[in-house]
């Protein structure tokens, strides 16, 4: 298992970014709005997106470049020219948003307003980009896929009907209504999106020069075992973003869908609206709470009832805990210890 996650690079941090606060905005929307109505979708996305994802890999394996060095190289600056464009202007617009997310959402934890925010988060960004290295920026990411989990074990603590779930997974519900089209739409949009296209290819790329190979001619072709090796890493990231994307859609259909609440805009909306279902997060508080076995019976600060109980244990001294020992309690005067009947 430990070599398997240790192959785990490009393809599980390109899936995990598919899941960006706007991605997460739009999923819990989905929910919210349609209800189970949304799951199947993902059963259609996670082989659109390991196909093309994997093709994208490929290319930046065998060429040694992303995607731009392709298209310059095979098409006219007329193609190339304005498919950059396209690209730089809806990067710049994602970017914005989730940099807009990032901020709301430590403005729920801390009383800063997220227009304040904004500049340092950019800074940070920015500085880990500029002055760490590709292995630091890779690590981080590997480690920021697990706060993801959270969504998984939301959906499981709002305990949805398993059964409908399975039926509407399985069994899709098909609409031709507006609001239907547009959530479609707007999934398939935000799963399947063109910087995902480059990002995975450049990574691709990274991770060779990372290797040593500096120079293309290096980088150029790759063996049968590495497009193997790429193949997994690529479906593991499609089938966890895939999974992180259907669990989010679950959490707020059982949630926000079943308490009439209906439009949401954001991420940042879906977890304000889920402050009101903090019964769905008692059980965790319960767990961690929950006492060993042998705490339990305690006869100080309990009933009479209880306090016979205990003492009736097998194996158990009724005597509290500082006769047992042979110490006298401290008096709360600071005066000298009281002699109790219970010290030998």
């Amino acid at each position: 298992m430990r070599r398997f996650l240790s192959t785990l690079g490009p393809g599980l941090v390109t899936g995990a970014s598919d899941d960006d606060p706007s991605g997460i905005g739009t999923y819990a929307q989905a929910g919210a709005a349609l209800g189970l109505a949304s799951l199947w979708t993902t059963l259609v996305t996670f082989p659109m997106m390991w196909t093309i994802q994997f093709v994208c890999a490929k290319i930046g394996m065998v060429t040694g470049g992303g995607l731009a060095r392709v298209l310059r190289k095979h098409y006219s600056p007329f193609v190339l020219y304005p498919v950059v464009a396209g690209l730089a202007v809806a990067n710049t617009i994602n970017a914005g948003v989730d940099i807009g997310a990032i901020a709301a959402a430590i403005n729920l934890i801390v009383p800063v307003s997220a227009a304040v925010l904004i500049v340092p988060i950019v800074l940070v960004i920015l500085s880990i980009q500029i002055f760490g290295s590709y292995r630091l920026l890779s690590r981080i990411f590997k480690w920021l896929t697990l706060a993801l989990f959270a969504y998984i074990v939301s959906a499981f603590f709002a305990k949805p009907d398993w059964r409908a779930v399975a039926a509407a997974t399985f069994l899709p519900t098909i609409r031709f209504d507006r609001e239907y089209l547009l959530i479609l739409v707007a999934i398939l949009g935000t799963t399947i999106t063109p910087y995902l296209f480059f990002w995975q290819a450049d990574q691709e790329v990274e991770e060779e020069i990372s290797m040593g190979r500096r120079m293309l001619r290096q980088r150029t072709g790759a063996t049968q075992a590495e497009l193997r090796q790429m193949d997994w890493d690529v479906a593991v990231g499609m089938l966890f973003s895939n999974a992180v994307m259907f669990f989010i859609m679950l959490a707020t259909a059982s949630t926000l869908h079943t308490s009439g609440k209906t439009t949401i805009q954001s991420a940042t909306d879906a977890a304000e609206a889920r402050r009101e279902h903090r019964h769905h997060a008692r059980g965790i508080r319960r767990l961690l709470r929950r006492r060993p076995r042998r705490f339990r019976l305690r006869t100080r600060g309990r009933g009479p009832a209880d306090s016979a109980v205990a003492a009736a244990a097998p194996g158990r001294d009724p005597r509290p805990r500082h006769a047992r020992r042979g110490r006298a309690p401290r008096r709360r005067d600071g005066g000298a210890p009281a002699r109790s009947p219970c010290v030998p």
